[in-house]
């Protein structure tokens, strides 16, 4: 991670745990109904850059690269061949180029992979995982706070804009990601520390998980389809754009109508992981992508299981093991 951002999180109270802020000392008093600041410390960056760079992306990618621009983002799936989301990158446009966003822990082998198809093409991907920092802004109120620190208006999901070095992103889940150079972050994070309740990430993971929006970690790649994922309802897949990798797979899904797993939110007493399994009577029906600790000191979660299966089991699923 990027050793600046991190130790200046530390010298403000933050405790740092695998790779993610898991919160701050002292900690907030219960029942605070400011906007949540956490520090996105998991989060990476991907830049693709040079004149074919965005044919490039649209051959690789699920959603349609012209539809980025200055003003707006987008969500997007990388899959396999045959039509497995390898990872659920958030792309956006930077002065360089395209970034990806993704789990820090997946952007050095996602750049690697989409390395080996770049071939003649005139473009170049970089991980910049360790010269950038991102913070986030989670709840209500967040998109009024972006846009009076960066001057920045947004007023809905994906809309996105720059300001001062640093690209901020509205998303669903009342949520604004704000990202940069460590340096910049800092001050931002200085500027807005007096005016939010300072948080670990799981907050972030909260909010993404209540607006059904999944991401992939190592531990789900290779697993679902986008359409298992609801990427098909969300905008992440393009159904006109023509070819990309998997584009056969996820096109045969969408006109034939054979879904029959699909991305469902739960909440559970017991700690959930991702790829854990689901099950109903004993039998896996399902796995785990995203959880993440309740308001209530429960567990909330996102899971793809066999829709029939979860409309007959009437809320009796329970967690297995990874």
């Amino acid at each position: 991670m990027n050793e600046g951002w991190h130790q200046a999180l530390i010298e403000r109270g933050a405790r740092v745990e695998n790779g993610q802020a898991a919160g701050f000392d002292p900690a907030p008093p219960l029942g605070t109904s400011q906007t949540a600041l956490t520090a996105l410390l998991s989060h990476g960056v991907i830049q693709a850059s040079g004149q074919d760079a965005a044919a490039f992306l649209q051959g690789q990618l699920s959603n349609d690269i012209e539809l980025i621009s200055e003003s707006r983002a987008e969500p997007a799936a990388y899959c396999t061949p045959k039509g497995r989301v390898l990872a659920t990158p958030l792309l956006w446009q930077t002065d360089g180029g395209y970034a990806l966003g993704l789990p820090r822990e997946l952007c050095e082998p996602i750049r690697r992979r989409l390395q080996m198809y770049v071939l003649r093409s005139k473009a170049v991907l970089s991980d910049l995982s360790e010269r950038t920092a991102a913070l986030g802004l989670a709840g209500r109120g967040a998109m009024d706070l972006a846009r009076e620190a960066l001057g920045i208006a947004l007023s809905a999901a994906y809309q996105a804009g720059s300001s001062g070095g640093l690209s901020a992103i509205a998303l669903p889940g009342d949520r604004v990601q704000i990202t940069g150079d460590a340096a910049l972050v800092v001050d931002l994070w200085n500027k807005l520390a007096g005016r939010c309740r300072l948080a670990g990430e799981s907050i972030w993971a909260a909010h993404a998980i209540a607006a059904g929006v999944p991401t992939i970690t190592p531990a789900t790649q290779d697993q679902f389809t986008p359409h298992m994922l609801n990427l098909d309802l969300t905008g992440a897949v393009s159904f006109s754009k023509g070819c990309y990798t998997g584009q056969e797979i996820v096109a045969r899904t969408q006109y034939l109508g054979q879904v029959k797993r699909r991305l469902l939110r739960f909440a559970t007493t017991g700690r959930a992981e991702p790829g854990a399994s689901v099950c109903a009577e004993g039998q896996p029906v399902g796995a785990v992508v995203n959880a993440a600790v309740s308001g209530s000191g429960g567990w909330e979660l996102l899971a793809v299981v066999q829709m029939q299966t979860a409309q007959d089991a009437d809320g009796a699923l329970t967690l297995g093991a990874e």
